[in-house]
């Protein structure tokens, strides 16, 4: 008789040899090996990014693609920030700054007040500020549409960023002309300014950006004297900071939410916090490109990072890592004996009669 076989299937999976992790950035097409200052990103997915030579790009998908803008100018642009799809304002070389009311189709300079080059721009609702050169700043609170002097004139680096908090609280930031760090911050629109001066941990350096949750709590970013990077976190307003350093130089930040913050600067260094800028950790963007400036919607998860030579860089998902590809199951029959016929007894012979 034949022995009881039972034939199975055997399930295995099978691995990469090596587990894919998804770009954390991708780079993107601008149109333009011009260098790129600026950059706004809205909720709608709209967004435009400024540079040298007049550079404006706009995107309607949330960076993915990019279409060139005519700006009317051939002045470097340093800054731009968006009110909404049709509604912005951008400021650069020479007091100049560009207003539009179309999304970009057309724009309109207004007269500024001062001669000197503006960094930074950024508004709440329609009040808003700009900065730059010989530490001007310059207050706005009709959307852009006219500006009037907060202070300028002084002697020393310029104003690098700005942020305005609410219709009556900004702040600025930038080095001063002992080679301190330092944030101003206005109480009334932009109109009157109080200074900090700090350290970088007792390390000299400057101010590039800076960005306020509420008017105690805030971080600057900036560059020391080394060219490390560095970002100090405030908790009372600026009178006291601490500080973490990094290896490259850094030169914008953004926070879409309290959870989660970008910071971008030389050598392609993107970092990334989950904490309210009191821990850092860094991000792949695949560039050595120096990154100027981050903006992300307020989703944290699309956002783009825009640096020399036509840079731009685009996440839809925070910057993490995508997904691992998932081992697919694979059914692999198990190899199955055949059966092995059992032998038949052979009949014992017979011993034959005697006669």
């Amino acid at each position: 008789m034949f022995r009881d076989k039972t034939v199975h299937l055997a399930l295995s999976l099978v691995f990469y040899s090596s587990l894919t992790v998804f770009g954390q950035w991708t780079a993107v097409t601008s149109g333009t090996t011009n260098n790129l200052n600026g950059a706004y990103l809205l909720d709608s997915g709209v967004g435009f990014v400024v540079g040298d030579a007049g550079t404006v790009v706009k995107t309607t998908n949330a960076g993915l693609t990019w279409s060139p803008v005519t700006s009317g100018t051939t002045n470097a642009l340093h800054d731009v920030y968006f009110f909404d799809a049709t509604q912005g304002v951008a400021v650069g070389e020479q007091g100049l700054i560009l207003r539009t009311t179309d999304g970009g189709a057309g724009w309109q300079s207004v007269s500024s007040g001062v001669e000197d080059g503006l960094w930074a721009v950024s508004f709440s609702g329609v009040n808003g500020i700009a900065a730059g050169d010989s530490q001007d700043i310059l207050y706005s609170t009709d959307s852009g549409s006219s500006w009037q002097i907060g202070q300028s004139g002084f002697f020393g680096p310029p104003l690098l960023g700005a942020h305005m908090l609410s219709s009556m609280a900004g702040f600025v930031t930038g080095q001063n002309a002992v080679f301190q760090p330092w944030v101003g911050n206005t109480t009334d629109g932009g109109a009157g300014w109080d200074f900090h001066p700090f350290y970088f941990d007792t390390k000299e350096g400057g101010g590039t950006d800076v960005f306020f949750f509420d008017v105690n709590t805030g971080v600057v970013s900036g560059i020391v004297f080394n060219d490390q990077g560095a970002i100090a976190r405030t908790t009372d307003g600026g009178a006291n900071w601490s500080t973490s350093f990094f290896a490259q130089g850094l030169q914008g930040v953004d926070f879409p939410i309290m959870t989660s913050g970008f910071a971008v600067g030389s050598v392609g260094e993107i970092l990334h916090s989950t904490d309210a800028g009191i821990t850092w950790t860094g991000q792949t963007s695949g560039t050595s490109a120096n990154l100027n400036d981050v903006s992300f919607a307020s989703d944290a998860l699309r956002g783009i990072a825009v640096g020399n030579s036509g840079t731009i860089l685009w996440t839809a998902n925070g910057g993490e890592p995508g997904p691992t590809p998932t081992p697919t199951p694979t059914v692999t029959p198990s190899v199955t004996p055949r059966p092995t016929p059992t032998p038949r007894p052979r009949p014992t012979p017979r011993p034959r009669p005697t006669a």
